[in-house]
């Protein structure tokens, strides 16, 4: 216990000495360097910027008077189908046993098909996407 005490000591003096170190390092730079001047212009293409943001004017403000009706409509739907979600599924979940849907044969091949048509939509929407964010132009989802 002392010995790992006693070297703990010697780290933290070897630390704080080679931060005084690196602080004595940077002051003589920075007492050694000249003054540093702007370029010819540069003060007055700064006040020029500044001037152009002070007239400019003011940005336009969000139109909330006619999104918070569309919010909460939106937030009352997703509350209604929640709560119906929640109606309907709690009887289901009770239930002990899963049944499967059980679909007549004469509807089997159709919506065979149509998961194979799906599927193939899925992939090509996938494809395009990809090709398009490899590409770079990302922006739709």
């Amino acid at each position: 216990m002392n010995r790992a005490k006693t070297i703990r000591t010697e780290q933290e003096r070897a630390g704080n000495h080679r931060t005084g170190r690196i602080e004595a390092e940077i002051d003589r730079i920075l007492a050694s360097e000249e003054d540093l001047i702007p370029s010819s212009g540069f003060l007055a293409s700064v006040m020029e910027r500044v001037q152009q943001e002070a007239t400019a004017p003011p940005p336009i403000p969000f139109p909330w008077k006619r999104a918070v009706p569309g919010i909460l409509l939106a937030a009352g739907v997703f509350g209604w189908a929640a709560f119906e979600l929640v109606r309907l599924g709690l009887p289901i979940l009770s239930a002990p046993t899963l049944t499967l849907p059980h679909l007549p044969a004469a509807l089997v091949a159709p919506v065979e098909q149509a998961g194979w048509v799906a599927l193939a939509l899925g992939t090509s929407l996938l494809s395009w996407l990809l090709s398009r964010r490899l590409a770079g132009r990302g922006g739709l989802l």
